[in-house]
């Protein structure tokens, strides 16, 4: 486990409620955001690595990446929503499809460089394999610093766990490209 709930920060913590009105542990508190905030990068890395500097500059980078994360945030989303319901005879509230909501949008949050970088490809003001490499640089650079976001700066061993988690992100995402193409 890269994080324990002791170790999360308490400026990090959600101060919401659950789906049930009560107030969630720490760890419930991240792990939806950190599950989908890693989710969604591999995602759009994968996505990224068949993606050649023609498709950037004609735009189809742009409009795949787009897609890609919106279809994965409302199926990330959906599949949440439907995992409340299994096990209980209760209806699920409007707070808790917020809170799913909410806690599936790092998976947004991932796509939003990629996908400028990729329409400025398009606008041609950007070189597209400038594009494509920083959108890479971004992603990975996303990964690796995921222990310093939620820990804070300071220790070696954080960043060492975080490049190890970007160099096993991306040769998940390299797998995935390969065999979903």
């Amino acid at each position: 486990m890269l994080v324990s709930q002791s170790d999360i920060p308490r400026r990090h913590w959600r101060l919401s409620r659950d789906r049930r009105g009560a107030r969630p542990s720490r760890g419930a508190l991240s792990q939806g955001r950190v599950s989908a905030y890693v989710y969604g990068n591999i995602i759009l890395f994968a996505t990224q690595i068949p993606l050649s500097q023609d498709d950037a500059t004609h735009g189809h980078a742009f409009q795949v990446l787009l897609g890609v994360a919106v279809s994965t945030y409302l199926a990330h989303v959906f599949a949440d929503f439907i995992g409340l319901r299994v096990g209980t005879e209760e209806r699920v509230t409007r707070a808790a499809l917020r809170h799913e909501l909410r806690d599936a949008m790092p998976i947004m949050s991932s796509a939003i460089v990629p996908c400028l970088l990729m329409a400025a490809a398009w606008a041609r003001w950007l070189p597209a394999s400038t594009a494509i490499i920083a959108s890479d640089v971004y992603l990975l650079l996303r990964l690796a610093l995921l222990g310093v976001i939620i820990k804070g700066p300071g220790e070696r061993r954080t960043l060492v766990a975080g490049l190890v988690l970007a160099a096993v992100a991306a040769a998940i995402a390299a797998l995935k490209a390969t065999l979903g193409h």
